[in-house]
């Protein structure tokens, strides 16, 4: 079997099952997704804005939804490597942040992608959403939740970022780079915004402190599996494509550090 069977979207039906899933588990408590989902929102209104802004050309521009999903797997694994500087709290909120991500990633890719997609993508990812969100809890949940993210997101990154990597890298390209910025720096500032405002206006107490707020919304900037699959719906070019995966790749890395760095200071700050 080719590499190149694993980087079409199908294999990600799994990745959309699990999404359904825990969104039918969050809706029955609303009042606890709330603020996240506020948060998330945040964290994808303002990549996507920075986007548009740093690209004229609308070729370029229209592929802006890929600045906006957030990988929970990955942000997770840096988590558990921070061990004690990230708090337990701070998991909790990332998880259902993500869930929220992941749910308006999936609203935003059906109404402008629909067109886009192929039958079997529809019912990859749209179908498989629906057909989790129907079935809630399953058994063996959490062995299913560790075979997504350390099995099924892992494959289909590598198969499509593995051709990118052994080719030309273009690492400096206007592409490449407004999706740096926009992910980076729209992250922060749109989930730590949001998430702060929406405290005060649900009068609702945040978990996570601060500077952990900040810390873990740098994070959110990790963003592969969904983003790389919005890329090759809004790209035809190989080029425009390769550069838009090379983007996420140094977006992500410098969330990781940027994130894990913010964390580590926060903890030596409560410590002394």
């Amino acid at each position: 079997m080719e590499l190149e069977f694993f980087a079409h979207s199908e294999v990600l039906a799994p990745f959309f099952f699990l999404i359904g899933m825990q969104l039918r588990n969050e809706i029955s408590h609303p009042k606890e997704i709330l603020l996240p989902t506020l948060a998330a929102l945040g964290g994808m209104l303002f990549p996507a804005l920075i986007f548009i802004s740093l690209n004229s050309d609308p070729v370029i521009a229209q592929g802006w939804p890929l600045v906006m999903p957030t990988d929970i797997a990955l942000v997770m694994l840096v988590v558990l490597a921070l061990g004690k500087r990230a708090s337990v709290s701070l998991k909790t909120f990332l998880l259902a942040l993500a869930v929220a991500d992941d749910l308006l990633s999936i609203i935003v890719l059906g109404v402008k992608y629909t067109g886009a997609l192929k039958a079997t993508e529809v019912l990859a990812s749209i179908g498989a959403v629906l057909l989790g969100a129907l079935i809630g809890k399953a058994p063996l949940e959490k062995y299913f939740i560790k075979f997504v993210n350390f099995v099924i997101l892992p494959i289909y990154v590598f198969a499509n970022v593995y051709p990118t990597l052994t080719a030309d890298l273009e690492l400096q390209s206007d592409l490449g780079n407004s999706i740096i910025i926009a992910r980076v720096v729209g992250k922060i500032v749109g989930i730590t915004l949001f998430g702060l405002v929406g405290a005060k206006l649900f009068k609702s107490h945040l978990l996570v402190g601060k500077l952990e707020l900040v810390g873990g919304s740098a994070l959110a900037g990790m963003g592969l599996a969904v983003s790389i699959m919005i890329a090759n719906l809004s790209y035809t070019s190989d080029i425009l494509l390769n550069q838009a995966k090379v983007g996420l790749l140094v977006a992500a890395l410098l969330s990781a550090v940027i994130g894990s760095l913010i964390l580590i200071i926060g903890s030596r700050r409560v410590r002394n």
